[in-house]
């Protein structure tokens, strides 16, 4: 049974006169006989009746015909929704993403919204271990994030979208804020951090940035947000190391921000994907992304030694 049958059918059913339904579709009259007997053959039943030169409907050919017509209509309905997914009219994108990638996730949706409005984009926030869940299970079909997150996870491929920097955040009324950056003068500073627990990737590599400079900092408090940390600064309940890009999202006039030289503080962000991706509007999403932010390579700059690092900057 085909489309072509069912339709053949539903004239024929309707007028009653196969020639005028070999008229309505450009076929001859024996080209619809055919195709009704080829019909009542997989069916087993007889659709017609034919007395004379008048057609009927047999009792089955008036059960089947509202049959015949919503199978069509669910056919034809189908066609055009995998034709409208196909042409970018329709279909859905996920997307997980850190609140530091905010710009480059308004970037890629301004974009894509005006070539595909139809398709549905569901963006989820994720933070820490949550994110690392997400990413581990493939929850989203795109990932903005920070490198560390992806390294090592071979089944996802990845474009650097852009690169944020450590810095020392204090209270703007702090004594240190407006001197240049002097680790050594830092011992005694009450330290607050992201938690071991929260966000292991952004605790470890603060406290390996601390270690590379001769310092260790005296930690007083651990929060489970950046926001949080932001806060406590805020409050002048002391300082911390932050990527620039969690400062100017949750930044307020009473705080200040010193950017912390050497390669080992950039933190590179990144948009990831899953290698065997077959979403097409996820494709179409892709090729925004590659659009605006051409495929690099993560370097972490953590090839220098730690005593080389540490001596640069103290210099400074």
């Amino acid at each position: 049974m085909d489309s072509e049958q069912l339709r053949y059918f539903i004239s024929a059913a309707q007028s009653l006169n196969f020639s005028e339904a070999a008229r309505r579709h450009y076929i001859t009259q024996p080209a619809i006989s055919h195709h009704i007997n080829e019909l009542e053959r997989y069916l087993g039943v007889k659709l017609f009746l034919r007395v004379g030169r008048q057609v009927f409907l047999t009792s089955e050919g008036e059960m089947f015909l509202p049959e015949a017509i919503s199978i069509l209509e669910k056919m034809q309905n189908a066609a055009l929704k995998v034709q409208r997914h196909s042409e970018g009219k329709s279909g859905r994108v996920s997307i997980g993403i850190v609140n530091t990638s905010n710009k480059i996730l308004t970037q890629c949706l301004s974009l894509f919204s005006k070539r595909y409005p139809d398709i549905q984009v569901d963006v989820s926030m994720t933070t820490g271990t949550d994110q690392a869940v997400s990413i581990s299970e493939g929850r989203y079909d795109f990932n903005f994030t920070i490198a560390p997150m992806i390294l090592g996870n071979n089944t996802l491929d990845y474009t650097v979208s852009h690169k944020d920097r450590f810095c020392l955040v204090l209270n703007s009324e702090h004594p240190l804020a407006q001197q240049p950056l002097d680790f050594s003068k830092l011992s005694k500073e009450p330290f607050v951090i992201i938690s071991l627990a929260d966000a292991p990737l952004l605790h470890n590599q603060i406290l390996t940035i601390c270690k590379r400079r001769g310092y260790t900092p005296k930690i007083v408090s651990y929060y489970n947000r950046a926001e949080a940390i932001m806060l406590s600064i805020s409050a002048g309940a002391g300082i911390s190391i932050l990527p620039s890009a969690i400062v100017e999202v949750y930044r307020s006039d009473n705080v200040t921000y010193i950017p912390i030289p050497g390669d080992d503080s950039i933190l590179p962000s990144v948009i990831t994907w899953k290698k065997n991706m077959t979403n097409s509007s996820a494709l179409k999403f892709l090729e925004v992304v590659l659009e605006l932010f051409p495929k690099g390579k993560i370097t972490l700059g953590n090839e220098r030694s730690d005593k080389s690092i540490s001596k640069k900057t103290q210099n400074n």
